[in-house]
């Protein structure tokens, strides 16, 4: 059974983590690499700048098509812009017709989810892009981060610890997972 956080700890790690643009490194190269810096710049302060991201064979397993690229990119652009109600509707669309676009539609309804505090549909999100993408260390992040949002600290504490497993130099990963350890010692 998970342990119950306070609601300022889990909008602080929200607000300090949570982005869209942490999904764009995964579709938004068209060619695949293994490392590809992100589309959007993410970081957890204004003007911190983030390196390469590592992105896992799973991607590789996954192509997007250029037609769905686009659909998910926009729909980024609505998260992005606050409009998350009709990135939801259009990412749904998306996965109704491009059923192999799976992955990354997750990954995006788990961040418009969690904007909305619909946090159970989030993590049912994520939950399925783990599934599809079991080694990408941005999914397990960000699983943890929308299971930190729905109160189960003991489950993200392990989504964040797989994350950084599957991506040791991340410093973003790191940091998020000492807070969330502190704030599990402190008893808060």
């Amino acid at each position: 059974m998970g342990t119950t956080i306070s609601q300022g700890f889990a909008a602080c790690v929200l607000s300090a983590a949570f982005a869209a643009s942490d999904v764009s490194a995964q579709i938004a190269s068209p060619s695949p690499t293994v490392k590809m810096q992100p589309a959007a710049e993410f970081a957890d302060s204004p003007g911190s700048s983030v390196g390469p991201a590592v992105v896992s064979v799973d991607l590789l397993r996954h192509p997007v098509t250029a037609k769905v690229r686009k659909l998910l990119l926009s729909a980024m652009d609505k998260i992005d812009s606050g409009d998350h109600e009709t990135a939801i509707e259009q990412l749904l669309e998306t996965l109704k017709k491009y059923p192999d676009s799976a992955p990354y539609v997750h990954g995006l309804l788990g961040v418009a989810y969690v904007k909305t505090d619909r946090f159970g549909a989030a993590v049912s999100s994520f939950e399925q892009a783990v599934l599809l993408l079991p080694h990408d260390s941005m999914t397990h992040y960000n699983f943890g981060l929308a299971l930190v949002c729905a109160g189960d600290y003991d489950h993200a504490v392990r989504e964040v610890q797989r994350a950084l497993e599957l991506d040791p130099n991340n410093a973003k990963i790191q940091a998020r997972l000492d807070a969330l350890v502190e704030h599990h010692r402190s008893g808060n």
